[in-house]
């Protein structure tokens, strides 16, 4: 079940939408829409390997909590300064409000077997992004992630 609905495209500027239903099989066609978005800019294979970790890791997190009793819709706006040579992803949804930037970093010095079972993951994403910040407003949850192409 792929839903894939891209819209609001305009190369020209650097920007792109896409909406895609909200689960977990989907996070492919949005790492897929984010590397064809980049086909024309040149940035490093590394570079490659951790937007498609952060995309994965946001992606199937909101298609796993934002939506408990339903099937909702996330959106994926990608904006690029070719000025800056930078990548912004806007992640919304109209899910269960919820800021995942107030979750405290795990214990990465305690064993595996001590630490709690999550949390791991926007950890990850922290350390693949350069920026990062999130906003509720119109009924939506706001996840703003950057990026610097190398």
């Amino acid at each position: 079940m792929s839903d894939l609905t891209p819209s609001n495209t305009n190369t020209a500027k650097g920007t792109h939408t896409v909406t895609l239903a909200a689960v977990p099989e989907n996070f492919a066609a949005a790492q897929e829409q984010v590397r064809d978005f980049l086909e024309s800019v040149s940035c490093s294979m590394r570079t490659l390997f951790e937007l498609d970790m952060v995309v994965e890791e946001v992606f199937i997190n909101v298609a796993s909590y934002a939506y408990p009793d339903s099937t909702g819709m996330v959106s994926l706006d990608l904006t690029l300064d070719r000025e800056k040579d930078f990548l912004y992803l806007t992640f919304r949804d109209s899910g269960i409000p919820y800021d995942p930037l107030r979750k405290k970093s795990p214990d990465l010095s305690a064993p595996a077997e001590e630490r709690p079972i999550g949390g791991l993951g926007i950890f990850l994403v922290q350390k693949y992004s350069d920026t990062l910040s999130y906003e509720y407003a119109e009924g939506e949850n706001r996840l703003t992630i950057g990026k610097k192409l190398d």
